[in-house]
């Protein structure tokens, strides 16, 4: 069996050179520290020109784990895009990422696990991502109609790591790649990085057009079901629409 073909990557110190050179819009935004409760930030929602209904809006960014994954909680990584409005950042589409699991034990029918993310690691979970819909997650909506596409393993994913996300989302398709990031010292006496692909998905969504996607820009990156006294940080975040 051949290798699946692997997506085109930027490397990091090169995006914003590469957009310029492309003509694309785009924005570079600072190291974002998340927490989960104790007075840590969940979520950031950053502003963006809504794009026209042609366009694609993408996110890449590093996510580096630290001690995230120490206490096992099902913590996960979050982006969403074309979505958050300022009073709600928990919307629009993109990648969960994180301990994630299929099912999980129902205490009242032992015999019948609650079921969840389609595709996932089973009970107790571990390292996967899926492209999900958060307007639709309101706590209320089954999870077949808010997780867009079936889990994908990431044997790789692990704490004190560093991990390159991108994530293009348009009106009616999404896509989200990974790859672990490895530093190392060059010739030079710089620190250079090296880049090992992961996985990708990605889903098409024609038929579920949401007014709370359309005429927006807007992302939110963010963390749920982490421990409080773990914590993660997103650095080197671009943002751009074509």
């Amino acid at each position: 069996m051949k290798d699946p073909i692997q997506p085109m990557l930027v490397p990091t110190d090169e995006l914003a050179s590469w957009f310029r050179s492309k003509q694309i819009a785009f924005t570079t935004e600072g190291s974002l520290d998340l927490g989960f409760g104790n007075g840590n930030k969940q979520y950031h929602l950053y502003s963006y020109p809504g794009p026209a209904d042609h366009e694609t809006m993408g996110v890449f960014c590093e996510w580096h784990t630290g001690d995230f994954f120490e206490v096992d909680t099902g913590p996960h990584f979050a982006i969403g895009m074309r979505g958050p409005v300022a009073d709600d950042p928990h919307r629009g589409r993109g990648p969960a990422i994180g301990i994630l699991a299929n099912s999980v034990p129902n205490p009242e029918d032992p015999d019948n696990p609650v079921q969840l993310f389609k595709g996932c690691p089973d009970f107790p979970g571990g390292p996967s991502f899926f492209i999900e819909d958060f307007t639709i997650n309101d706590g209320n909506t089954p999870i077949k109609d808010w997780q867009l596409s079936p889990g994908q393993d990431l044997p790789q994913l692990q704490g004190n790591g560093i991990y390159r996300i991108d994530a293009h989302v348009s009106r009616d398709h999404v896509w989200v790649a990974v790859w672990k990031v490895t530093m190392k010292p060059s010739a030079n006496g710089k620190t250079e990085r090296s880049y090992t692909f992961l996985a990708q998905t990605e889903c098409s969504v024609e038929s579920r057009e949401h007014p709370q996607d359309r005429g927006r820009g807007n992302v939110f990156i963010g963390q749920a079901f982490a421990d409080p006294e773990t914590k993660s940080w997103v650095d080197n975040i671009h943002i751009a629409h074509w």
